[in-house]
């Protein structure tokens, strides 16, 4: 598309935003008295958002400034001014860290304040049921950076690092697998009693944290697996597999 056509449609989109023309904007804000870095200032921050909403190319602020056309003059004094009006809409979320500046350069104003600790993480934890609700509804992309970045706020403000989230991330997926396989879990049936069955006592049980770390020392004190399996009082095949899953042996080893 040409550079006149894409600042044809730049321009459209900016009037459907603002009501008013960029050329006009700038105009105005130097009447008013601003200084031209701060309407540089807001003039990007609302090209780009419009430019990104309307799927143009966003247009370089030295298009508009210096004005070509001479500013307005002033209305008279004793001309009637029309009624303004002023719409107001209340909310109570947390937003992103630059919405004020966006709705502020938008040429609106908005009220707004500074979370204590417990507030912020009391509403972060509603972001994060908010977020993955709209996912829920749209399955977009969009929604999923959305509940990504609430997601790594929500882990800073209690003390974690992103490290550390992926790092435990990895232990589990090693430990208990992904979800690639699609796996629908429909039974678990449970032997009650291993003795009437000939089997070793803790069968079928959930291991433990610390006996899979003595299991770990015991291995690599140069206990072999039938050995271990008395001692832990599990089959040769549970060890084995526990052995795997912890990464001392390698798959398939006897």
């Amino acid at each position: 598309m040409s550079n006149s056509l894409e600042r044809q449609r730049f321009e459209a989109a900016f009037v459907k935003r603002l009501g008013k023309t960029p050329a006009e904007f700038v105009q105005q804000k130097l009447h008013s008295g601003s200084k031209v870095a701060d309407i540089r200032y807001q003039y990007e921050i609302m090209a780009v958002e419009i430019a990104r909403q309307s799927g143009c190319r966003k247009q370089n602020f030295s298009l508009y400034y210096p004005p070509s056309a001479p500013l307005q003059p002033e209305r008279p004094e004793n001309q009637k001014r029309p009624p303004v009006t002023v719409q107001k809409k209340h909310f109570h979320k947390l937003v992103r860290d630059r919405i004020p500046e966006i709705i502020e350069a938008d040429g609106k104003t908005c009220v707004w304040e500074t979370l204590s600790d417990a507030d912020y993480l009391r509403l972060l934890d509603e972001k994060l049921d908010e977020e993955l609700a709209e996912y829920q509804q749209s399955k977009s992309l969009e929604e999923l950076a959305d509940l990504l970045e609430v997601l790594g706020a929500v882990v800073t403000a209690r003390g974690y690092t992103w490290n550390q989230l992926t790092a435990l991330r990895k232990e589990k997926r090693e430990r208990r697998g992904g979800f690639e396989k699609r796996i629908l879990l429909k039974e678990v049936q449970t032997i009650s009693n291993n003795a009437a069955q000939g089997r070793p006592r803790n069968a079928g049980k959930a291991w433990t944290k610390e006996e899979e770390n003595r299991l770990v020392r015991d291995f690599r004190k140069g206990n072999a697996i039938p050995e271990l399996a008395r001692q832990h009082q599990r089959t040769e095949n549970a060890i084995r597999i526990r052995l795997e899953q912890l990464g001392e042996i390698e798959p398939g080893t006897k």
